[in-house]
């Protein structure tokens, strides 16, 4: 009996730990998905361009920063990067914001 009851509680622990997968997931974007990610963004952080280029220009800036945000994931093992508020962000828009004028 006391066997039988040391082995379940093994096998409860091995499940746990099992299931209990503390490292973060990382993202990985299709920039196929580029239109509806953008989409996406523009509708959760409450977009507004001036006019159609004015959109395209930051829609691409959206890309390349997905760009930017898959690489990230590659090549930082203990950090996860995702979509935020600035992934619109054009450079000069970047570079004013934070601050790199001279850059």
């Amino acid at each position: 009996m006391k066997s039988v009851f040391i082995s379940v509680v093994l096998l409860i622990v091995v499940i746990a730990m099992a299931s209990a997968d503390d490292t973060p997931k990382k993202v990985y974007y299709d920039v196929n998905e580029a239109p509806s990610l953008f989409e996406k963004f523009v509708k959760e952080y409450n977009r507004e361009y001036k006019d159609e280029t004015d959109r395209k220009t930051h829609y691409d800036a959206f890309v390349k920063s997905l760009h930017s945000i898959n690489e990230m994931n590659a090549n930082q093992p203990h950090a996860t990067f995702g979509i935020n508020q600035f992934a619109d962000y054009t450079e000069e828009e970047r570079k004013s914001m934070f601050g790199f004028k001279n850059q």
